[in-house]
């Protein structure tokens, strides 16, 4: 079997870390002094920390991932050759999970943002009146 793409393979994997990072890097003037980085059942945020302890424990998290799954992949693929596809393939799948929240994390961070800045003054009140009125207006007219 021809194994000359095993190792390229595996350091192909690492290319998530500075995509990653970059993706904190574009818009770090954009992002709130105060991410959200946890959320509930009901994805509402319940965790929040600043934007560098964001970037870092984002980061960092994919790191350790990336360590653990190369040498495991590399481990695999000197034991049990055979294995080394379906390894890799899985290793691929958790790293794009982990770079997906990273950028999951930043972009509900700049969405909330927005939302958050485009209700202030005046208008903010009347609307969260007029939606919590229309909320129990139904509830209210049931027998």
């Amino acid at each position: 079997m021809n194994r000359v793409w095993h190792k390229p393979a595996v350091l192909l994997m690492w290319l998530a870390l500075p995509t990653a990072a970059r993706i904190y890097w574009r818009v770090w003037d954009q992002l709130p002094a105060r991410m959200a980085v946890h959320f509930d059942a009901n994805w509402q945020p319940n965790g929040y920390t600043s934007r560098e302890g964001a970037a870092q424990l984002g980061l960092e998290i994919l790191v350790v991932m990336l360590v653990l799954f190369t040498v495991t992949t590399l481990i695999v693929d000197a034991l049990k050759p055979a294995a080394f596809w379906p390894v890799l393939l899985v290793s691929y799948a958790v790293l794009g999970f982990c770079w997906y929240g990273n950028y999951s994390i930043v972009d509900f961070n700049l969405k909330a943002q927005e939302v958050h800045s485009g209700l202030q003054g005046p208008i903010s009140k009347s609307t969260s009146q007029f939606l919590v009125a229309n909320c129990r207006l139904p509830l209210l007219a049931s027998p």
